[in-house]
């Protein structure tokens, strides 16, 4: 039974959808795994995934951000702190196992370049293949000012910039030294071939067991469902929705009592949706709820009416590449899904080819499509969406793991 070595930023019981259900099918494939991640986190959501799969977690250096010092120290020690933490991944997988025992060494991370170091410094030692996994690219992001709580000065711009260029420097390299690379969107493929063009598309997706269309039913309330973080309105901008609710509402067409937005965001990550100027019109419409249990979400977006995929336009200056694994689950659950404001991009094609909803480019879309479902409930008593399934099949977990055999039964042979 071959044997893969897979290094990454997080692993379950941590939120780590790729990296566990991958593990979860290969190990159906006939293959086996060990895994070197980063100390223990305390978000438990995907303690279903744990099997007997051998995990070390690897405390790394982190400095404080309690005091300004700490805010400065932590600032002039960036790159320093960026490679002992390489090094002790590295040094704790040469010390401790054995190279003989696995075939190659797959390293899956979002940004924390230092792992593709780690991964880089072990292939070379112990002369194997490597494969970076990559679900994020300091490109994809928007092109803001960034934002310094101390103040902004030449001091920092240096040191930042400085680090900056650092990573970007040493996570080419990395991709360059790779074997092979994979990554999540056609976006992300086509920056990352710039530097190894042996780059591969496999897209995040959903775990078929758990998100799949269930009979549908007469719903008392018409919901609008949201299930994430909201880290900034550049990234995800509910704007457009509601405006479109407060149009609604105004018309009389709809009743806060019947009509709800829900948003299962934690308290602290709320503030982009209530320092939204439109907030204020239409917040007797809107629900809050904390996070709930990964077990609990399929129910909730199979009893909404419209799920809400918050997100923003592709441009020079703005987020680019964006698919997250939340579009998928919404896919698989066959519900109608409206995003807002639409990325003009990747993301508009595939929920088009998808025939799963709208990607509103403005409010009289929105309005459009809430609209119509809104009267769609009122007759039958609940939403449809005539999803195309021979489309979203290619994004289930289950599937994915066997492109990813391929591509290391590929590297092994080579």
């Amino acid at each position: 039974m071959p044997k893969i070595l897979i290094i990454c930023d997080v692993y379950p019981p941590s939120f780590a959808p790729r990296m566990g259900y991958l593990v979860k099918y290969i190990k159906e494939l006939g293959w086996a795994t060990e895994i070197v991640t980063r100390g223990q986190d305390s978000d438990l959501s995907f303690q279903s995934l744990l099997g007997d799969e051998m995990v070390t977690r690897v405390k790394g250096i982190s400095i404080p951000m309690k005091t300004n010092k700490d805010k400065v120290i932590r600032l002039i020690t960036q790159k320093q702190t960026h490679k002992k933490n390489a090094n002790l991944i590295s040094n704790r997988i040469i010390k401790d196992l054995n190279p003989d025992n696995y075939s190659l060494i797959l390293c899956s991370t979002a940004h924390r370049t230092f792992l593709l170091d780690a991964a880089w410094q072990v292939a070379k030692e112990w002369n194997k293949p490597w494969i970076a996994d990559i679900r994020d690219l300091d490109e994809q992001k928007p092109k803001t000012k960034q934002l310094k709580k101390l103040g902004s000065n030449l001091f920092f711009d240096y040191f930042n910039n400085s680090f900056h260029k650092f990573l970007l420097k040493k996570r080419n390299l990395c991709f360059k030294s790779a074997n092979e690379i994979v990554t999540i969107t056609p976006w992300h493929v086509e920056q990352i071939k710039k530097y190894n063009k042996n780059t591969h598309l496999i897209y995040n997706g959903y775990y078929p067991e758990m998100f799949y269309p269930r009979p549908l039913s007469k719903q008392e309330i018409f919901k609008i469902t949201y299930t994430g973080l909201i880290v900034s309105t550049e990234y995800r901008d509910p704007t457009l929705l509601f405006k479109a609710v407060n149009k609604l509402s105004e018309k009389g067409i709809i009743d806060k009592d019947y009509f709800r937005i829900q948003f299962y965001t934690p308290a602290n990550k709320r503030y982009p949706i209530l320092e939204n100027s439109e907030y204020k019109k239409i917040k007797d419409f809107i629900d809050f709820y904390d996070y709930v249990d990964t077990s609990e979400i399929p129910m909730i977006l199979h009893e909404s009416s419209i799920l809400l995929l918050l997100t923003n336009v592709f441009k020079t200056d703005g987020p680019k590449g964006i698919m997250t694994t939340k579009y998928f689950e919404y896919l698989a659950m066959e519900r109608p899904i409206l995003c807002v404001r639409s990325d003009e991009n990747i993301l508009e094609e595939s929920i088009n080819e998808a025939n799963a909803g709208v990607a509103a480019r403005n409010v009289d879309e929105v309005y459009d499509f809430l609209l119509k479902k809104w009267k769609e409930w009122e007759d039958i008593g609940y939403t449809t969406a005539e999803v195309n399934q021979k489309y979203t099949e290619q994004f289930s977990r289950k599937l994915q793991a066997k492109q990813f055999v391929g591509l290391f039964e590929k590297v092994i042979n080579k």
